[in-house]
């Protein structure tokens, strides 16, 4: 069973031979379909028969636990093949699991020393909004084509987020000058 990852760019990678055709004029594609759905990434014919497909990150397209049919799709000429198909099964590269197996009960008693607790600063919003529109500006994402790249656009955000906590405070706030700043960029 071939694996896909939601959280990987991987490149699939296969050699073929192809006679009575120009590689040259070949094409190749990647296609996953699963149950209401299909997902193709377009690949690359190299002169020694080398098949490069680079599928991207899957989050936001395809659930984890998803599985169906992967094929590769060769165009040649006037011609179409299918020369290779598995199933698949779509899952997160990095996972962290957690068991408790005890919890101690600890008696508390009072104690007459001062306990200093300091915490990691956390980002002002302008630091947040500066952040994100640069990961934006780098990704070609602007206020134009923001629905026809809505999944990057999550994929960024949701990667923003996991490493840099915005507050409930600031979320509004900072979405709202992203989206003012991406409007004066046009």
């Amino acid at each position: 069973m071939y694996k896909l990852y939601t959280d990987k760019i991987e490149n699939f990678e296969a050699n073929i031979k192809l006679e009575g055709a120009s590689l040259k004029k070949s094409k190749a594609r990647l296609v996953i379909e699963a149950d209401g759905f299909d997902v193709m990434f377009k690949g690359t014919i190299s002169d020694d028969g080398k098949v490069k497909v680079p599928v991207k990150r899957l989050r936001g397209l395809i659930d984890e636990n998803t599985e169906g049919t992967i094929k590769l799709e060769v165009i040649a000429e006037d011609t179409y093949f299918t020369p290779w198909e598995s199933k698949f099964k779509v899952e997160q590269s990095k996972k962290v699991t957690v068991e408790v197996i005890t919890q101690k009960k600890e008696k508390l008693q009072e104690t007459k020393n001062t306990v200093h607790v300091t915490s990691q600063p956390t980002l002002t919003e302008k630091e947040h909004i500066l952040n994100l529109v640069k990961m934006l500006v780098k990704e070609d994402i602007n206020i134009n084509n923001l629905t026809i790249k809505k999944n990057e656009l999550n994929n960024i955000v949701a990667e923003y987020v996991q490493d840099n906590p915005i507050t409930d405070e600031q979320k509004i706030p900072v979405i709202e000058k992203v989206i003012k700043v991406l409007e004066k960029r046009k």
